[in-house]
């Protein structure tokens, strides 16, 4: 222990004083057994449900208490984008906590962190994933602690030496603070055994003289891992806990249904909302139902089936733009928040895809899913009354319904998405239903318990299939710890992350903008906010007009008939809608592609009367207009500037009415000031702009985002660059673009924050002086770092 004596018996203390809750036993009871024993078990084998996040408490408890032992940076690392951000307000509000320390353990906590380093903060939060601007802050200075909250894709592409989005010259950094000083928590592990197998691997290689702090841990509510993991004990953490006890003993059942096959799925799945709704004779009744189903086209035409017959109904998938994404998980807050008291007024119902099969914290009074491998299956019963209020109040088993395509279930041919693990789930499930009786007893189906104890004991069969990650050899670190110039002929990173079946890289960019010029892209770059990744097949077929080529979306891996599209495709549409462009990099001439030129990675920018989207999701059938994201995901998606981002806006003719939520609001609102004026009006230009900036700043009816933009502007001052465009009888528009007064000459787009500060002191130094002073740096890191001290004297020799 250090010299604060943090013992185990402060962690419910802690506990409470960030969370304003107790502990749940089991959480005290891995605190204790992690600084007793002075590492992690290596699986935790936890129903879903059950508060597996409260890892991250522990974790900076253990850092505070023994710095010594164990590592400064914690990585938790979870292969779903939606859980990424639930799972950062979490460490956001553990480093807040500790920040203000309003209580006397949490000042020792905040101490201990604070001595740790200088970087003048006790716990740093980063999130790694795509659709969001990297935060690289955390690769600054190795001795500071931090909460790294990450996508497989990106956390193992660093660890991997090739970091998606990182510097060439950085590559090299962030693979050391990725593989050195790390506690690595793989969540939901089942969906991640490829990486998990390459942690495993990476694990083995000798640290040399660094002290070795790096270790895994693996968790799931469906683990494989069979060497004695951590789970609940039966006595201390469920019956002497209510709350666990009400969670993990909550009765869920559910009935068999079967249908033809997936066009009949839609409205097999209606009959069974409207059963489920209807009659309702009391407020105990289901008030939130959730619909899961296996492919992104069955997804977006269930809703649309179910929108049709006048359900409250929303659509989530992992085919959305990061924007479009967070704009619908706020709307369906108050429908899956599992601590909501009431019910609601009516029923409404969310249609998902795998997408919140894991970690989300949804919760449904009832549940319709499509049959999957058993292991999916007890993920999407987790969001069955996640917190069995539901069983609580009314004293009934929360109901679901598990349909099984018999063109799936009943084939011998294997599934895309889940192999021949469906058909055997569905067995299983099938005989338990016919339960062990005979005559009457066997007609009658009896219903299946899948509650949260229950499905563990389904033959291995009806697991889902598993892709192996490559031995990892001496031969490829060789190869990737070449960055700058990266080798000719090197291994690819993406089968070490995902498996030798399937790779992320197969999936490409798209972006919608109503002017696609390359003068309006300069100045308004694409920005991953308005990314949507699609598999590079699919966008070809799309491009090219060509029959659309189902989408099964299944997590961050590549859909299987990603490249079913084949590459002899030449030509894009001869008419205008098929026009389409590849951005690679601001400065750069934009390219047009066809659609046989478009490659995995691409960043494509397409039209918005192109089509593409319904309802937010990835539909290539669709013709509608697609809503610019541009102006908003310059701030990065959020309502404040994000780093490394800036506001920006377009006063085209879409600037006002587009996206207001009551188109009402706007019509005080003075039209925005177009190049066309200038002949006539009376203001210099700069003052027209700057009052229809602070009449916006003020508006009522306009989004969040664009109030904000409109204020960012106005405080930090801001360019105007007219654009021209064709066909316009307005003459063009203005681009209103933020002012940063950083360094001249640079593109701070194209900057990440090591350019933007750390070598510009603004005042001179010679040559000596600047590598005296880094030598100490580096000495002190080692210090704080405990390496040995013949290992420190190199350092600061190597500057000296």
């Amino acid at each position: 222990m250090n010299d604060q004596s943090l013992t185990p018996d402060d962690f419910p203390t802690f506990f409470r004083d960030v969370h304003d809750c107790d502990p749940f036993p089991w959480q005290q009871r891995l605190a204790s057994k992690v600084l007793s024993t002075g590492k992690w078990p290596a699986t935790i084998d936890l129903p879903t449900g059950t508060g597996k996040t409260a890892v991250l408490d522990v974790a900076v408890f253990a850092l505070a208490a023994c710095p010594a032992r164990f590592p400064r940076r914690i990585v938790f690392v979870i292969d779903r984008r939606i859980v990424v951000d639930q799972v950062c307000l979490r460490a956001k509000r553990i480093a807040k906590r500790l920040q203000e320390a309003r209580t006397a353990l949490l000042s020792r906590v905040r101490d201990s962190l604070l001595a740790l380093s200088d970087g003048g903060q006790a716990l740093g939060v980063a999130a790694l994933r795509g659709g969001i601007p990297i935060d690289n802050e955390w690769a600054r200075q190795p001795d500071q602690p931090w909460v790294v909250v990450s996508t497989v894709d990106q956390f193992g592409s660093r660890l991997l030496f090739r970091g998606y989005g990182v510097n060439r010259r950085m590559r090299p950094i962030h693979a050391g603070l990725a593989g050195n000083d790390c506690l690595v928590v793989l969540d939901e592990v089942h969906l991640s055994a490829p990486f998990a197998e390459t942690l495993g691997q990476i694990g083995d290689f000798e640290p040399g003289k660094l002290p070795r702090r790096f270790g895994v841990v693996e968790m799931s509510a469906t683990p494989r891992a069979k060497e004695r993991p951590f789970r609940l004990e039966p006595i201390s953490d469920i019956e002497e806990c209510a709350e666990m006890r009400r969670r993990v003993c909550a009765k869920k059942e559910a009935k068999l249904e079967s249908v033809q096959n997936h066009m009949a799925m839609p409205r097999k799945i209606l009959r069974l909302v409207k059963s489920m709704t209807s009659p309702r004779t009391t407020a105990l009744g289901p008030s939130s139902i959730g619909v899961v189903v296996n492919r992104v086209r069955v997804a977006r035409e269930t809703h649309e089936v179910l929108q049709e017959a006048g359900y409250d109904v929303h659509l989530l998938t992992g085919r959305m733009r990061a924007l479009d994404r967070v704009k619908t998980l706020e709307a369906v807050k108050p429908v899956v928040d599992p601590d909501r008291e009431t019910s609601l007024d009516e029923a409404a119902i969310v249609v998902a895809t795998q997408a919140i099969e894991v970690g989300a914290d949804f919760s449904f009074d009832a549940l319709v899913t499509e049959c999957a491998a058993v292991d999916s299956l007890r993920q999407r019963f987790g969001r069955l009354d996640r917190r069995g209020k539901h069983y609580e109040q009314t004293g009934k088993p929360a109901q679901a319904v598990i349909v099984g395509p018999r063109a799936v279930v009943a084939s011998k041919k294997p599934d895309p998405v889940y192999g021949e693990a469906v058909r055997h789930t569905w067995d299983e499930l099938r005989r338990r239903s016919e339960g062990d009786g005979t005559g009457e007893q066997r007609k009658r189906e009896l219903p299946i318990d899948v509650g949260p104890q229950a499905l563990s004991d389904f033959p291995e069969e009806a697991k889902a299939p598993r892709d192996r990650a490559p031995i990892v050899m001496r031969t490829h670190m060789d190869a990737w710890v070449q960055t700058s110039p990266e080798p000719i002929v090197q291994p690819m990173v993406e089968p070490f992350l995902h498996g030798m079946e399937k790779s992320a890289s197969a999936d490409v960019s798209i972006v919608w903008r109503r002017d696609c010029s390359a003068d309006v892209l300069e100045l308004v770059p694409p920005r991953p906010a308005e990314f949507l990744q699609v598999p590079v097949g699919a966008a070809k077929a799309w491009l090219a007009d060509r029959d659309e080529v189902e989408i099964a979306d299944h997590g961050a891996a590549t859909d299987d008939e990603g490249d079913a599209a084949g590459d002899d495709m030449d030509a894009a549409r001869s008419d205008a809608n098929g026009v389409a462009y590849r951005w690679v990099a601001a400065g750069k001439k934009l390219e047009t592609v066809q659609a046989g030129e478009v490659r995995s990675g691409d960043v494509i920018v397409v039209p918005a009367d192109r089509g593409g989207l319904r309802a937010g999701t990835w539909d290539p059938t669709s013709q509608e207009p697609v809503e610019d994201l541009g102006d908003q995901a310059q701030l990065g998606g959020y309502e404040k500037l994000a780093p490394g981002c800036r506001a920006v806006l377009r006063l085209d003719s879409c600037a006002v009415s587009s996206d207001a939520t009551n188109a009402a609001d706007t019509d005080g609102l003075v039209p925005p000031p177009k190049p066309s004026d200038e002949a006539t009006a009376v203001e210099p230009q700069r003052a027209r702009v700057k009052k229809w900036l602070a009449e916006m700043a003020d508006a009522n009816g306009q989004p969040r985002w664009r109030v904000e933009a409109a204020r960012l502007l106005l405080q930090h001052g801001f360019e105007i660059t007219p654009v021209a465009v064709a066909d316009n009888s307005e003459g063009g528009y203005f681009v209103l673009t933020q002012r940063h007064g950083k360094m001249r000459g640079v593109d701070d787009r194209t900057m990440d924050s090591y350019d933007e500060s750390g070598s510009h002191q603004g005042t001179g130094s010679t040559l000596e002086a600047h590598l005296e002073g880094v030598a100490r740096r580096a000495a002190r890191f080692a210090q704080r770092l405990g390496l040995p001290q013949e290992l420190a004297d190199d350092l600061h020799r190597l500057f000296t």
